[in-house]
């Protein structure tokens, strides 16, 4: 079972914006250090608790430090990037980690955070998907033609050189974050690896969309259709211990504060593909909390863990969040993170020899 590690760098008492970059970096070598195959990082531009805005460049920074992990985006916007700046700007990360960076887009046309940019505000959910596939097909382009020639419904090209081109061959591999029920098999026929998550499907679901994006992938696709399930973890000493320190990321405050973020968003929790998380978990108390997420000993995390790969033996990788909203700190995060992997990747890789 491979594990990876997800960091949105949102800051927490008693530390600093600038501070917290460096902070994920550090998390990120020692990620390397004790054996996680993938630090995955956010980009939230314009999210005012979440202050990642490129990821691209703190895994540059990162890769400085390290030699085998790979990195990944979860996700890259794909509304906030015209798709020759995000093929270059992903190529030049590509070149500078040394061919370990997986692109993971994501985001709406439509959405508030592209207005600024001078995205439209009405963007129907057909339009917003074509846009997307759209611009993963120019984005390839970019990445594999000497020189671009494309005509499509919102951007062309004629006889464009763009450079540079990426370091893995025939390009960097490519995923969809999904949320929503219908994007993975989305994400399947166009040829492309997912990533789910627990807070927007638990796994009794998460076993379904697993099911519909195996059975919609295409043959002998060029691109790896991996599928990564994102899992909000921590484990300490003790199960009393793991609920003390996570339920700083589930204060009673923050309910309010998830209904006025998504009022202003103009996103309504209660439709079908997000009644059980997305943006919804935004609005969940600690106890909702301790029911999807795993917050437990070495032991409770272990078991969990065994039930997700039983129940879901086509995932790639389960990447691991030990923050939410990252007032945990960094310290304590380390802890937890050397603890999974002296204990709990041990007893996970002996039930998976035995079988």
């Amino acid at each position: 079972m491979r594990f990876g590690i997800f960091s949105q760098t949102p800051g927490y008492e008693g530390s600093s914006v600038a501070r917290r970059h460096w902070e994920t970096v550090e998390e990120v070598v020692l990620g390397e250090e004790l054996g996680f195959e993938t630090a995955w990082l956010a980009e939230s531009v314009f999210y005012p608790t979440r202050p990642m805005s490129n990821p691209l460049m703190v895994a540059i920074a990162a890769a400085q430090k390290t030699e085998r992990i790979r990195f990944g985006t979860l996700a890259a916007q794909a509304p906030l990037h015209h798709p020759f700046h995000m093929a270059t700007q992903a190529a030049t990360c590509d070149i500078l980690t040394n061919g370990r960076l997986d692109l993971c887009l994501g985001g709406r046309w439509g959405a508030p955070a592209g207005v600024p940019l001078g995205n439209p505000s009405e963007v129907l959910g057909q339009e917003s998907r074509d846009r997307v596939a759209e611009a993963i097909e120019l984005i390839k382009l970019a990445w594999t033609e000497e020189a671009v020639n494309f005509q499509g419904e919102y951007w062309s090209a004629e006889n464009l050189a763009v450079l540079p081109k990426p370091v893995q061959q025939p390009h960097v591999p490519v995923q969809l974050a999904a949320n929503s029920n219908d994007t993975f098999p989305y994400a399947a026929k166009l040829g492309l690896g997912v990533i789910g998550t627990h807070l927007s499907q638990p796994d009794f679901r998460l076993v379904d969309r697993l099911a519909e994006f195996e059975a919609s992938k295409i043959p002998d696709a060029p691109n790896p259709q991996n599928a990564y399930v994102m899992v909000s973890l921590f484990v300490a000493e003790t199960r009393e211990e793991a609920h003390r320190l996570t339920n700083q990321n589930w204060l009673e405050s923050d309910l309010q504060d998830g209904l006025a973020l998504m009022k202003r968003m103009g996103v309504d929790p209660s439709r079908t593909d997000f009644a059980t998380g997305a943006v919804g978990w935004q609005t969940w108390n600690f106890e909702r909390a301790k029911e999807v997420c795993i917050y437990d000993d070495v032991s409770g995390c272990i078991e969990r863990l065994q039930e997700l790969q039983e129940r879901m033996p086509t995932m790639y990788e389960c990447i691991l969040e030990f923050n939410r909203r990252a007032r945990i700190p960094s310290e304590r995060v380390q802890e937890s993170m050397r603890l999974f992997a002296e204990k709990v990747m041990p007893a996970l890789e002996a039930v998976s020899s035995a079988r």
